[in-house]
């Protein structure tokens, strides 16, 4: 008997807990939900409930560009960084910053209890919320940069001549077969001058492959000397056009002008002191930026190099003879071929495009975050996570980075030069010699 009392109280507790979700329809129905002029579609949308309108936490923080992620059931998080949301029910708690609040939490069963009042989303900085007066608007202003093209025009236009940079990379690999799977941890130190242009940088990787472990120094100046890098032992001279692309990847203003190119998924918040850029990625946002990054990059290679990573439609169809396969193998033959043209000594030029049309390619994870001083428009930090997910010919490989770095000394790098002694006993690599 007692445990049957105790059985009742539980449900009545339950009950009672989810009774305004129950009576919300019947007081006063539903909303709609306006982000920054944008309707937010979906099952979930704001309701009003004993004089409160609650608003569904993962639709309105994923349209105004936080990264949502479900830590573990009944536990949330909502961060760009600047501003972060830990929802917690099992111990009915919102923290915000690592600070709890006094939110009531959860206040409806809803959606495993993820709705907030329009009062405190309010309260947070950079969210502003108003109610149609013919309630059936919940309208949502956020403190985003609405021309995000002049803003990074205005950004990369900064007095930006010189800087440091610290970047660690942690890259692992899962794959279906163990010889592929590896981890991967490097760090990189660089000093960047932009005028005149100039790069130093030492980088420190670990490989681990199974039980093998890989470590490798490198060492890289570019200037107008040239460009050479070290593997520890010898110092080699590469083409000077080839330091295009790799400081693209070294210079944050360049990296914007990157984004600009191909801007989906970009959200800039304004802050007192900074600006956050975010940045998250779509497997058709993904798919269709493709064309566009591999037609800049290919531009920023030098002859020869470049035609590597042009999409050429059609070339691998007029020059590669496939033999006749049997029923068993013709289903896999034409990309069989066409992979296999890829890797004869490069009679056949490699096409990129066709490459990503057979890879199966899904975005689980897509979120970096660019810190910015609002004075000086300078970057401050870098970090992100990416894990994506790629199968071709029912192998299946999945990739997670994490990106962590920092910059500083703004223009306080003096001009690089490169050691006489590098110079002279560098050994001069003929890239056009191995295409």
């Amino acid at each position: 008997m007692r445990n049957l009392a105790a059985w009742a109280l539980a449900f009545v507790l339950v009950l009672s807990f989810a009774w305004p979700s129950m009576t919300a329809s019947a007081e006063d129905g539903t909303f709609k939900l306006v982000v920054d002029g944008v309707e937010v579609e979906g099952y979930e949308q704001p309701f009003m409930t004993q004089g409160k309108v609650l608003i569904p936490v993962d639709n309105v923080f994923q349209e105004a560009g936080f990264n949502v992620t479900k830590e573990a059931p009944g536990k949330l998080n909502v961060t760009n960084t600047y501003l972060t949301l830990d929802f917690d029910i099992a111990d009915q708690q919102i923290s915000v910053n690592g600070k709890a609040t006094n939110e009531v939490f959860p206040r409806t069963l809803r959606n495993y209890g993820n709705y907030i009042t329009s009062d405190f989303l309010d309260s947070l900085v950079g969210f502003d919320v108003t109610v149609s007066e013919d309630e059936k608007t919940v309208n949502v202003t956020t403190n985003r940069v609405q021309d995000i093209d002049a803003f990074l025009e205005k950004m990369m236009a900064a007095d930006l001549q010189s800087y440091e940079a610290k970047m660690t990379l942690d890259q692992s690999m899962e794959a279906d077969s163990e010889e592929l799977s590896m981890s991967m941890l490097m760090d990189m130190d660089m000093s960047v001058t932009t005028d005149p242009v100039g790069l130093h940088m030492t980088q420190k990787m670990s490989m681990n492959m199974g039980e093998e472990t890989e470590e490798l120094t490198t060492e890289a100046y570019f200037t107008a000397d040239g460009f050479f890098q070290s593997d520890g032992e010898q110092w080699m001279k590469f083409p000077a056009e080839l330091l295009q692309a790799s400081m693209t990847q070294a210079d944050p203003v360049a990296q914007l002008q990157l984004v600009k190119a191909f801007m989906k998924g970009i959200h800039v918040f304004e802050y007192d002191d900074v600006y956050i850029i975010t940045q998250t990625i779509t497997n058709e946002e993904f798919k269709s930026m493709m064309g566009e990054a591999l037609a800049l990059f290919s531009g920023m290679l030098p002859e020869g190099i470049g035609s590597i990573v042009t999409e050429t439609e059609g070339a691998v169809e007029d020059e590669v003879e496939v033999e006749e396969a049997t029923d068993e193998e013709a289903a896999a033959t034409e990309e069989e071929g066409v992979v296999d043209a890829y890797l004869e000594d490069g009679e056949v030029e490699f096409d990129m495009g066709s490459i990503l049309e057979m890879l199966d390619i899904n975005i689980e994870k897509y979120f970096v975050v660019t810190v910015v001083d609002k004075a000086t428009l300078f970057p401050q930090s870098t970090s992100g996570t990416t894990i994506i997910k790629m199968s071709m010919d029912g192998e299946t490989i999945k990739i997670k980075q994490l990106i962590d770095g920092v910059y500083s000394k703004f223009n306080e790098v003096k001009a690089i030069k490169i050691p006489a002694e590098i110079i002279e006993k560098a050994v001069e690599l003929d890239l056009s010699g191995e295409l």
